[in-house]
């Protein structure tokens, strides 16, 4: 098959398309396969799906061009046609496919194949050339079951409370905090959102999703509650609040056994909205593609582990970028 040429230029650029995928800065043309800060920039012209531009515009003062795509609907460039399809990381990610004369690349973005509360699970599409992010690409990233993770979150809030302090819930305001929120449904809790995630929840709400009664956490007024923060919120937030409380922190980190002390929280539960190491290779497994380049993440390691898998596969970073194939 004729070589395919791919290249890491602060994210993938695709040179005989001119077409860059999740870059860091601002390039000519690109794809925002989602909503989250580090992989947003402001684009002369950037394809999002309408999900994604909805929370983009929520959140950034300064977008650039957004131009929407549905999931499934095909878009044809000069030298390509381009389709997302759900990626299942937060609520609009996608991953895109790109289909040239060459043949089929399929980037991936962040990942998750669990079902989730407020994103679809992602679609397996098959490719030519796999671009696998490789966050959690080490085997001791497998994350146990989410049901599990869950009983044991809430009845450690439960405690919280039992014990006349108050739950601090730490997850991001885009995605992570929507998932915490929709897994206290059936509880009964009291739940209050910091005013950066009770914003981007509304947008959510806007968008179609259900979740159970919130409130900002401005209007609390003492009261038994579950709160819900960003991480970045923590300081600011728990310095003026008024009773005893506990934090947990809600990250597929929390796999290692450190992160308790490093992070200085009372308790630790892995939660995630990405792909674990399993999902991850069996993934690649699926798509079947003849060449698969991990990128971000543990991109060495996870290479490594496809290739005893029997998947071709090497990081992006160090490829021979002119010749996929």
């Amino acid at each position: 098959m004729t070589p395919y040429p791919i290249l890491w230029d602060s994210g993938v650029y695709l040179p005989e398309q001119r077409l860059w995928l999740d870059p860091a800065k601002p390039r000519p043309r690109a794809v925002i396969s989602h909503a989250h800060s580090d992989h947003v920039a402001s684009h002369p012209l950037a394809f999002v799906t309408p999900a994604t531009k909805r929370l983009i515009t929520h959140r950034r003062a300064s977008t650039g061009v957004l131009h929407e795509i549905p999931y499934g609907e095909p878009v044809d460039l000069e030298e390509a046609r381009i389709t997302f399809y759900s990626a299942g990381h937060v609520l609009g990610s996608a991953q895109t496919l790109v289909e040239t004369s060459y043949g089929k690349v399929l980037y991936t973005g962040d990942l998750k194949t669990r079902n989730g509360f407020t994103s679809a699970p992602a679609e397996v599409v098959r490719a030519d050339v796999l671009v696998l992010e490789s966050t959690f690409g080490k085997p001791r990233y497998t994350f146990p079951d989410s049901q599990e993770v869950v009983a044991a979150m809430v009845a450690w809030c439960r405690s919280t409370i039992a014990a006349g302090a108050t739950p601090f819930l730490l997850g991001y305001s885009l995605g992570k905090g929507q998932e915490i929120l929709s897994a206290l449904a059936a509880e009964g809790f009291a739940i209050f959102l910091h005013q950066s995630l009770f914003g981007v929840t509304e947008v959510y709400r806007e968008l179609g999703c259900a979740f159970p009664p919130y409130r900002p956490v401005g209007d609390w007024d003492g009261g038994e509650t579950v709160v819900i923060i960003p991480p970045g919120a923590r300081h600011k937030t728990l310095s003026r609040w008024p009773g005893e409380y506990r934090t947990a922190a809600l990250t597929g980190w929390a796999m290692d056994a450190s992160l308790k002390t490093r992070l200085g929280v009372d308790a630790v539960f892995p939660i995630s909205d990405h792909a674990d190491f399993e999902e991850l290779c069996c993934y690649a497994e699926k798509v079947g593609a003849a060449i698969t380049y991990t990128v971000l993440g543990f991109d060495e390691e996870l290479a490594m582990h496809l290739r005893r898998r029997l998947i071709r596969a090497k990081p992006l970073r160090a490829a021979d970028q002119l010749s996929l194939f």
